[in-house]
């Protein structure tokens, strides 16, 4: 992988989802949380917005702080619903961005590969596909993904519904599915007490 983007990087917002309640990490703000010192999303900013025009935090609590760590970046609360999901926060930032394409990245996942988004973008061009979601070879990770902003009508007459499964608004349009299977420690995400205290040792 070049290490040079020949993606459009100006046509990239970068989002951070960061609004969740954290129920399994026992309400604590995951993208707070330390890990060698550091904030989870300290690592995720650092990777990210090399690779996007402009980066973006979508977080319901702790909003100041979020602000000193993104400097020259909003941080959004959720405007559909509260605490409603991913979705939610991604309706919000669709709404704000101003780029053609969006991509969504967890609060809790340190290890992201710097051509996260050349991949997922080369996948959505080469595919002609309104997004393109991460795979480890096993699973789908979908709140790791490339949205064409133009989705955004769509997903708000989604939120019109009592739906809030991010797989069965997807599954209304064309995915691509891109690979990560070469290097999937990528997309690690901490969900529990207990995954934090096994990746800091």
């Amino acid at each position: 992988m070049p290490n040079t983007p020949t993606y459009p990087q100006t046509k990239l917002t970068g989002v951070i989802l960061a609004g969740g309640r954290a129920t399994r990490m026992g309400g604590e703000d995951k993208g707070l949380l330390l890990l060698n010192n550091k904030c989870l999303i300290e690592y995720i900013i650092a990777t990210l917005r090399p690779q996007v025009h402009n980066l973006l935090i979508s977080a319901n609590r702790h909003q100041s702080r979020y602000a000193e760590l993104n400097p020259g970046g909003r941080v959004l609360a959720d405007t559909f619903g509260h605490y409603d999901g991913p979705l939610a926060g991604m309706a919000t930032c669709l709404q704000e961005a101003t780029t053609d394409y969006v991509l969504f990245v967890p609060c809790d996942t340190p290890f992201l590969s710097p051509h996260l988004a050349h991949r997922l973008y080369t996948q959505l061009i080469a595919q002609q596909a309104d997004l393109s979601v991460a795979t480890d070879g096993h699973r789908s990770h979908p709140v790791i993904a490339l949205l064409k902003r133009s989705l955004l009508p769509s997903l708000l007459k989604f939120l019109d519904t009592p739906d809030r499964k991010i797989s069965h608004w997807y599954a209304q349009h064309h995915i691509a599915h891109t690979d990560f299977s070469d290097i999937p420690d990528t997309l690690l995400n901490i969900n529990t007490p207990q995954d934090l205290a096994t990746i800091s040792k």
